[in-house]
């Protein structure tokens, strides 16, 4: 009975560990889709116009996301712009980052 006992506190503990890793993972995702999403609305208005410094700001299913451009450079009549997306997703006692980073080239 003790052993018994024992195996089903192990199986409650490793039940818990997984539960708390799967709700990570799908924080993570969450904020990495946000991120995306308003990356390509700011590559989208670079491609209009590459002076569009502005930021991009939306809350995409729960999540804060933004895109900004902190450098851009000039060099030979190419502009190369850097734009920086990030998703942040709280939830269930997590908080969860994601950040990418692409360049703009015109």
């Amino acid at each position: 009975m003790l052993i018994l006992s024992a195996l089903m506190a192990a199986m409650v503990i490793l039940s818990g560990q997984s539960s708390r890793q799967l709700v990570y993972e799908v924080q993570a995702l969450k904020a990495r889709l946000a991120a995306e999403a308003v990356l390509e609305q700011k590559v989208f208005a670079l491609l209009s116009d590459i002076d569009a410094r502005e930021a991009v700001e939306n809350n995409v299913n729960g999540c804060d996301a933004n895109a900004i451009v902190p450098t851009s450079n000039k060099e030979a009549g190419v502009t190369q712009v850097n734009v920086i997306a990030t998703g942040t997703c709280t939830g269930s006692g997590l908080t969860v980052i994601r950040n990418i980073e692409v360049e703009v080239i015109e």
